[in-house]
């Protein structure tokens, strides 16, 4: 009986080593198989993504004698100097009259390939224009028109060209369309009438002339620019870029990268604060809730205050060893300590704040809210709340003007509270079409400047007549606005 046993046993235990034997022999066939078929089948390897430029071009505000005319462009093509024609993809082919008369438009935002170019063609379509009798056709040009203007495109810089359309007969025999239209890149503006807007999603910075209200050019800077903090005396352009952990510093004469100062991965900077002095350089680091305090002569990071909770908003007064951080989630107002790089004291606030401004005596501040119809009225050192005011709900920005200490406050639905501080009331209301994101002020020309991102438009409106002036085109997601000139 032992005897069987023993045997059944041994037979029991070949029979698992042939079965481990045949199970690695299959894999190891398998995996010939393998290595023979990915030999025989080449590897594809894509090719890198050809670098290319940004392409913009618009057409200028219409002459008068435009104004009963409506057109459109058939085709528009980029003619390069090795004989390829590029089609360019047209954002507004139909031109009507009345909403460009005074209005700059863009028609053309793409990537081409880098290289030389000399000029554009363009067809005109159907053409129309308005009698007393009626809206009457009108022939347009049998040949294309070409426009003759040399340009050149590189690799991860925009190039942006102007279209005007001259005064000079429009229509002749009182049925044929005789444009005659230009193609020019403007000289080189007075640096005291920039004005620049960040955009979110194009990577780049919209350079106006205040005082026209007209784009005069458009600058790459990298990936979803932000907030914009702005040196008067030094002409220092400093932008948050989100998405790369750094500040970039913009020569403003020129439009020129001076340099930029790196933050730790992940900070993703969103808000700047810059001190009177211009020395410090406050960044607000959403992505690690914390701020950092740049040295803006060597770009240097000097230190950093960790925050407790995620923070939306940063500003500073005329003290610059203080500076003040909004929570709108947590509903908190902090006070920083810069110098001992901690936060001082925190207050939870009955009203979410939103953002916020120290006030003329550079002792009181001013904070919008969530939720809720009043501004805040705080005192900036005990953090306490003294006084509310109603402005309506849906209050977001707020900008002090340092003339007159007045309030101007920039609600969703497009209204624009103003605020006497003196009285603690609204003295005055004017509507813009769409949510308000940033405001601000022209001191030599006495205006307000106010960024509606959805209909991707910056409005000019007059300071005393609260008449609106001008307006012109943005990229997407636009964030801030900042202009040269004043005190």
């Amino acid at each position: 009986m032992i005897t069987a046993i023993i045997n059944y046993m041994r037979e029991r235990q070949r029979n698992r080593l042939f079965l481990a034997g045949k199970t690695v022999k299959t894999a190891i066939g398998s995996l010939l198989v393998l290595l023979t078929l990915s030999c025989a089948i080449p590897l594809t390897v894509s090719p890198p993504p050809a670098e290319v430029g940004t392409f913009n071009l618009f057409l200028q505000p219409l002459p008068q004698e435009a104004q009963r005319l409506n057109f459109s462009f058939s085709e528009l093509v980029a003619l390069r100097d090795d004989g390829i024609d590029i089609p360019l993809k047209i954002l507004r082919p139909v031109i009507t009259n009345e909403p460009l008369i005074k209005v700059q438009q863009k028609l053309v935002s793409l990537t081409l390939p880098p290289g030389q170019y000399l000029g554009l063609r363009l067809q005109i379509g159907q053409v129309t224009t308005k009698g007393e009798e009626g809206e009457m056709a009108l022939l347009p040009p049998a040949k294309p028109i070409l426009l003759n203007y040399p340009f050149t495109v590189i690799e991860k810089q925009a190039e942006t060209l102007f279209l005007s359309l001259s005064a000079d007969r429009l229509v002749t025999d009182g049925a044929f369309f005789t444009p005659k239209f230009s193609l020019w890149k403007p000289e080189r503006m007075l640096t005291n009438l920039k004005g620049f807007v960040s955009n979110g999603n194009s990577q780049s910075l919209t350079i106006f002339n205040k005082r026209s209200a007209l784009v005069t050019d458009l600058l790459r800077v990298g990936k979803k620019p932000q907030d914009l903090a702005l040196d008067r005396r030094r002409g220092w352009l400093y932008v948050a870029m989100a998405d790369e952990d750094l500040i970039v510093v913009v020569e403003v004469s020129n439009g020129e990268i001076l340099g930029q100062a790196r933050l730790r991965f992940g900070d993703e900077p969103t808000e700047l604060a810059l001190s009177p002095s211009g020395k410090r350089l406050l960044v607000l680091n959403q992505g690690s809730n914390s701020v950092s305090i740049i040295d803006t002569a060597s770009l240097a990071e000097l230190g950093r205050v960790r925050l407790d909770s995620a923070a939306n908003d940063i500003f500073i007064g005329r003290n610059e060893d203080f500076a003040y951080v909004v929570h709108t989630v947590s509903s908190t107002l902090s006070l920083l300590d810069l110098k001992s790089l901690r936060v001082r004291t925190s207050a939870i606030l009955a009203d979410a704040p939103v953002k916020g401004v120290v006030g003329k005596d550079g002792k009181t501040l001013y904070l919008t809210t969530d939720f809720s119809a009043d501004l805040l009225v705080v005192n900036g050192t005990s953090l306490s709340v003294q006084e509310k005011i109603f402005v309506g709900n849906g209050a977001g920005t707020i900008i002090m003007s340092r003339v007159t200490g007045l309030l101007y406050i920039g609600r969703q639905d497009g209204e624009i509270a103003v605020v006497d501080p003196e009285i603690l009331t609204a003295i005055d209301s004017f509507r813009l079409p769409g949510p308000i994101q940033a405001l601000a002020i022209d001191y030599e020309e006495n205006s307000l400047l106010a960024l509606l991102p959805q209909s991707r438009r910056l409005f000019k409106i007059d300071l005393v007549s609260k008449r609106l002036i001008g307006f012109l085109p943005l990229e997407s997601a636009s964030h801030a606005v900042v202009v040269m000139g004043g005190r």
